[in-house]
This record gives C-alpha cells, sequence and structure tokens, in this order.
C-alpha cells in the first residue's frame, strides 16, 4: 500500500488580519491505496465531512508520499 497527500485548491481560509480571505490550497487528509484512485476512495470513506463541506472529488489533487 501507498500512502498519498490528498489536498484541492476549492475554498478559501481566513487570515489573521479577520475579514481578510486567503485564496490557497486545503489539505483534506492522507489516506493509503494501491492507486490513487483507491486513496481517495479510503479518504473519503472515513471522511464524510470532506463531500457535506462542499469538496468535490474532481478538483482533489493526489501526490503519493514516500516515507521510510
Amino acid at each position: 500500500m501507498n500512502e498519498y497527500i490528498i489536498y484541492t485548491n476549492e475554498g478559501y481560509s481566513i487570515a489573521p488580519n479577520e475579514g481578510v480571505e486567503v485564496e490557497n490550497c486545503q489539505v483534506l487528509g492522507c489516506a493509503y491505496g494501491s492507486n490513487p484512485v483507491e486513496a481517495q476512495e479510503n479518504l473519503l470513506k472515513d471522511n464524510h465531512w470532506i463531500t457535506e463541506a462542499g469538496f468535490h472529488r474532481s478538483e482533489f489533487i493526489v501526490k503519493q508520499l514516500f516515507t521510510n
């Protein structure tokens, strides 16, 4: 099994200076899978809040992590 980090550029964050929106990437989580698709499925299965919050799987960026 490989480990993947899954993130998206959907959404905004609030800066420490209140009222300032910052456009950036949102890390949704890390998941294991034999490939990126399986890792996305595992992440969504264990984290229902991702789709409930309005994030779209078609916008996910999935990168394999290389760990020792």
